[in-house]
């Protein structure tokens, strides 16, 4: 039952109880008067429990409203989430690793969060990449160790 319905209940229940009140107020016997007021009682009562519905019936419709929002939500994430796959990479950093067209790195705390931060190369020579989303840094290309190349001295034969 919808809130139309319901509320065509209600309008009914109100003619009822005017037909009631107009016939309790014309020209009857007590016995006739004291039945029609405890219909009048009971249409009151019936009344009541209607309007009570029409607002449980309302709170369910903005609740299921709600619900219906957040199984979206999460249908969305899953299918953002699923093209992602933890990985350690070659600097020894766990992160997830995307597998679309344009692969890149995503943080984990922030993937933990149902939030996707691809990692920024900072192009150091520890192959660190920064997360923009918590700025967390890992470790990811390392770059080959320098050669250590030390000055040869000069000597002048002078």
């Amino acid at each position: 039952m919808d809130i139309a319905a319901l509320n065509g209940v209600v309008q009914a229940i109100n003619l009822t109880k005017q037909l009631a009140k107009a016939a309790f107020d014309g020209k009857v016997d007590a016995d006739a008067k004291t039945k029609i007021g405890e219909v009048l009682e009971k249409l009151g009562d019936v009344q009541d429990g209607m309007f009570n519905l029409r607002e449980d019936l309302h709170r369910l419709q903005l609740e299921r409203d709600d619900l219906k929002k957040k199984l979206d939500a999460a249908d969305s994430w899953q299918q953002r989430a699923a093209v992602y796959k933890l990985t350690q990479t070659a600097g020894g950093a766990v992160v997830y690793i995307s597998s679309d067209e344009t692969p890149h790195y995503a943080c984990p705390s922030c993937f933990n969060k149902r939030e996707i931060h691809p990692l920024q190369d900072n192009r150091t020579a520890r192959g660190k990449f920064r997360c923009t989303g918590c700025t967390a840094e890992f470790p990811i290309k390392p770059q080959s160790a320098a050669v250590n190349v030390q000055p040869v001295a000069q000597h002048w034969n002078g």
